[in-house]
């Protein structure tokens, strides 16, 4: 139906009274709602509006500004976006009380249009708390499990040995070694070591792009629609609904993201030549077509959830041992110590984790320094509750600022360098502090968490046995200034900077090319 201009105009002149009128509406009901309406809502900012967005809302790398707001309102404080309520949290205790103690009225989801939209529903992560939920989240556990994962020890030990070749032959492409890395592990533990390099490179260009859209677009006040159900109704022409196309755009990447590699896989099954792998298990005892979807599911989100995250995390370590070369020396010392020097040494495997505490201690410092995810997905309230005095209303988001938590001078002291000492107590043994915070909390933690924790650990301290990092140095022998800059989204990623890489002795060469053990 072809609209006339009049009407147009109509419509695009009515959107502001329909918004104010959604807003009383929406305000009027939880006020009826609330047993509790006499207490106050958290401090915090003014109301984010259509007309105050641009100045109220961070434009980028908004834990910045939530730590700032912590400082002047409180750990616990309150902002109302386009009408719906988000609680940010800045404080570890109370991350624990309501995400662990209180979690059965902590654990929904923001059921979101948008991500709707975009065909990111089928996301575990995502999902609004439920059946269909907890039928996915078995899966992953069965699959990711503390015991399943020791089984993926072999690949993650063999691509890691890869990355120390690549490394050896090419150190200035440490980046790309790193996500070839990260993919690597997760595609060879997912779907076998049949899918060709081709074959991953093409699915590696269609997730990411998913991946990088549905990252910018989870973050608080980023997309109106994400916050206003009605706004999908609104025609793509309609000023400033050119969101509905986009998200078209990202549904269809979505769409191949989850298909591409089944499909592949399944033809090997049924043809007989695939080699065995998590998928192909479960697809040869997959009876029912409910089945089939949540195998496709956990599949691409593993992908989603994993491959992004740990080579950010690995990026971190090669710049914070550019950065801090001392707590670099101390690590390689320590695991001299055990693993020998020259022709006798030998190169790491996780059997000797629990024998070394500082590169322990790197690795959490790591997790800590840059977290990959400085603000964690938004949790839902399913129930009113009122804590410390404060009314928390049912359906509100509740964020954790993860980039507050890990600047708690208190907890931290300089909390801006790059300290493994953190994590030491005064004897120089290991503190009980192993909480990673990018993990996530509660029922909504990582079930991942236990194999992206050995594959980063494994990365460093193969790296630190086998090389060393210094910054690069300028012709006239002066060493070039790296700077800590990270990308903004609900992902942060380390922006490309330059460093040096070379082998500590010259029988490293000989220990790399030998073949891995778990």
């Amino acid at each position: 139906m072809v609209l006339s201009d009049l009407t147009k105009s109509i419509l695009i002149a009515a959107l502001p009274v329909c918004f104010t009128l959604y807003s009383l509406y929406s305000s009027y009901l939880r006020w009826l709602e609330s047993p509790t309406r006499g207490l106050p809502y958290p401090p915090g900012p003014p109301s984010v509006t259509p007309l105050n967005a641009s100045s109220v809302l961070p434009r980028s790398q908004p834990w910045l500004t939530y730590t700032k707001w912590a400082k002047k309102y409180g750990d616990i404080l309150h902002l109302k976006i386009y009408g719906q309520h988000t609680i940010i949290l800045s404080n570890y205790e109370d991350v624990v009380e309501l995400f662990e103690q209180r979690s059965r009225q902590y654990s929904d989801r923001v059921r979101s249009t948008y991500i709707n939209l975009m065909g990111w529903d089928f996301h575990v992560g995502l999902m609004p708390y439920g059946d269909k939920w907890r039928s996915h989240r078995k899966m992953f556990q069965q699959c990711f499990r503390p015991k399943a994962s020791l089984a993926y020890r072999p690949i993650q030990t063999q691509k890691i040995r890869d990355l120390l070749n690549d490394l050896l032959t090419q150190p200035e492409d440490f980046f790309s070694h790193c996500r070839k890395t990260s993919t690597a592990i997760i595609f060879s533990t997912l779907y076998g070591p049949d899918l060709t390099a081709e074959n991953i490179a093409s699915f590696v260009q269609i997730a990411d792009k998913a991946v990088s859209a549905l990252n910018k677009s989870l973050i608080p006040g980023a997309t109106v629609a994400h916050h206003i159900p009605f706004l999908q109704h609104l025609p793509s022409w309609f000023p400033g609904a050119n969101y509905k196309r986009q998200a078209s755009e990202v549904k269809e990447l979505t769409e191949q993201m989850q298909d591409m590699p089944l499909s592949f896989l399944g033809k090997g099954i049924i043809g007989g030549t695939s080699s065995q792998s998590l998928i192909s298990d479960l697809l040869e005892n997959c009876y029912t077509q409910k089945e089939y979807d949540i195998i496709k599911h956990v599949a691409a989100t593993s992908y989603a959830a994993g491959a992004d995250t740990t080579a950010s995390s690995m990026i971190t370590f090669f710049l914070a041992m550019t950065l801090y070369p001392e707590a670099q020396r101390r690590a390689q010392q320590e695991i001299d110590e055990l693993l020998g020097k020259g022709p006798r040494a030998r190169l790491p495997t996780f059997e000797d984790r629990p024998h070394l505490p500082f590169v322990e201690a790197v690795y959490r410092e790591v997790m800590r320094w840059r977290p990959v995810s400085p603000i964690n997905d938004a949790h839902v309230t399913t129930a009113i509750d009122v804590y410390k005095g404060f009314y928390i209303p049912k359906g509100a988001s509740v964020i954790v600022n993860n980039w507050a938590l890990t600047r708690n001078p208190d907890k931290y002291p300089d909390p801006e360098s790059f300290k493994p000492e953190h994590f030491m107590d005064e004897n120089g043994n290991l503190n009980d502090d192993d909480a990673v915070l990018s993990f996530g909390y509660g029922r909504r933690n990582c079930p991942g968490r236990h194999m992206a924790s050995a594959t980063i650990w494994l990365t460093i301290v193969s790296v630190l046995a086998a090389f060393d990092i210094k910054k690069k140095k300028d012709e006239t022998g002066s060493e070039m200034t790296v700077s800590p800059a990270y990308t903004d989204g609900l992902i942060s990623h380390p922006l490309p900077f330059s460093c040096t890489i070379t082998p500590r002795n010259e029988s490293i060469k000989q220990l790399i090319q030998q073949p891995a053990t778990s």
